[in-house]
């Protein structure tokens, strides 16, 4: 009786282990189909694991550009703004960080930007890093947010450089997204670290009132000094 048991038993996992062996071939093949179409006839998983890393070597990350569907309410908004030029000051603004994460000094920084190279910075702690080779392949209009106190301009910007940390090195796609803010209120926003004061160009008093594009001290018009009081608020990567 026990030797009859012991046959089921062993015919049992026969049973189990052509079963499992069977599944794995069905699935095994199916993959196989699966990426002979999709173009990846005859490479295994590593090589094509391989091949994705290298392409997000090489591939620069996308971005939405949003350009035309905000655009036009920022020029309506802010005559005479150029945002090429606020678009090369948020690509300036990136390196200008990047250097400050290889340096390991955010003294000159403030706020939501000290605090990003700050975090970069312990990433790397007690390590030697560079940012070399250093290319930023394209910047986009992003969003555009506005409300009684303050207007903000969001860009996107996608990047590329080879990081060197301790000797080893790798090329690195990457992307970021920099919020430059206009002070409507500057009244309002006194307390508000991470903003950079709006002053007049002629008398050099807070410009309280930008709505009216005039100081209300002087009389000046500021609206050709638009450009100039878009300042850089925040930085994030993503």
């Amino acid at each position: 009786m026990a030797g009859l048991l012991f046959l089921i038993g062993g015919i049992i996992l026969i049973i189990g282990a052509v079963t499992a062996l069977s599944v794995f071939l069905y699935f095994k093949i199916k993959l196989r189909k699966a990426l002979d179409s999709a173009g990846f006839e005859g490479k295994n998983i590593g090589e094509i694991i391989k091949e994705a890393r290298l392409q997000d070597e090489i591939e620069p990350k996308s971005l939405a550009s949003m350009d035309r569907v905000y655009l036009s309410q920022i020029k309506e908004d802010f005559p005479g703004i150029n945002i090429s030029q606020i678009k090369r000051q948020s690509e300036q603004v990136i390196l200008d960080c990047y250097s400050c994460v290889e340096a390991k000094n955010s003294r000159k920084l403030k706020g939501k930007i000290k605090s990003f190279v700050d975090k970069m910075i312990s990433e790397y702690e007690g390590k030697n890093v560079k940012f070399d080779e250093f290319k930023i392949h394209n910047t986009v209009l992003s969003s555009y947010k506005k409300d009684d106190k303050t207007a903000s301009i969001f860009f996107a910007s996608a990047y590329e450089y080879v990081l060197r940390v301790d000797g080893k090195e790798k090329k690195v796609q990457d992307r970021a997204k920099t919020e430059f803010i206009y002070v409507l209120d500057e009244h309002e926003l006194a307390d508000n670290q991470n903003v950079i004061g709006v002053h007049c160009p002629n008398c050099n008093s807070p410009i309280t009132d930008i709505a009216n594009k005039t100081c209300s001290y002087c009389g000046t018009q500021v609206v050709l000094v638009l450009g100039r009081v878009f300042a850089c608020n925040d930085i994030r990567r993503y």
